[in-house]
């Protein structure tokens, strides 16, 4: 089943990424909003797309409110996601979402931040990953992070939204 972790904040910060239009983006440019953060790769066959679709959803199912959460995609492969390749795999989800690469680097320090765990990449080019989505309030501190339970696709929207809109009122 799926599951929400609260935990003591963790540095929530990054800085000098890129996002799908080619702009520098930091996490203080999105100052006085929720951020909700996943970390994926764009040939990614069947996680990440979905974690993408549910926060797609979200951001629907939030209406107003949703202007009080920015959502972000950062990539763990930098080296294939280009701006270009982000930009193109962009259209296929809500446009609200920014999707980020950069230096590999810098990259690595944030996954690192985050306490993400990647694997290698395998022979169809397949990389292992944690899927949680980490929720940062509008100061900028981690406040907890969600775990979907693909199997129960369908009830993970609800739950998400229940997680978030928890936050986004209080």
């Amino acid at each position: 089943h799926d599951t929400v972790v609260e935990q003591a904040p963790i540095l929530a910060s990054f800085t000098d990424l890129i996002n799908q239009e080619g702009q520098v983006v930091s996490s203080t440019d999105f100052a006085g909003k929720h951020m909700l953060l996943m970390f994926g790769f764009s040939s990614c066959k069947r996680i990440c797309p979905a974690e993408l679709g549910m926060i797609s959803q979200l951001l629907n199912k939030l209406g107003e409110a949703a202007d009080k959460l920015q959502a972000v995609f950062i990539t763990i492969d930098p080296k294939n996601d280009t701006v270009e390749r982000l930009n193109e795999y962009h259209k296929a989800f809500d446009s609200r979402i920014q999707m980020l690469t950069g230096d590999e680097e810098v990259i690595r320090n944030v996954v690192n931040n985050y306490k993400v765990y990647v694997g290698e990449s395998d022979s169809e080019g397949d990389i292992n990953h944690s899927s949680f989505l980490y929720l940062v309030d509008a100061d900028g501190r981690y406040v907890g992070h969600f775990a979907p339970d693909f199997d129960e696709y369908e009830s993970q929207v609800g739950r998400l939204f229940d997680f978030v809109n928890k936050y986004l009122n209080s």
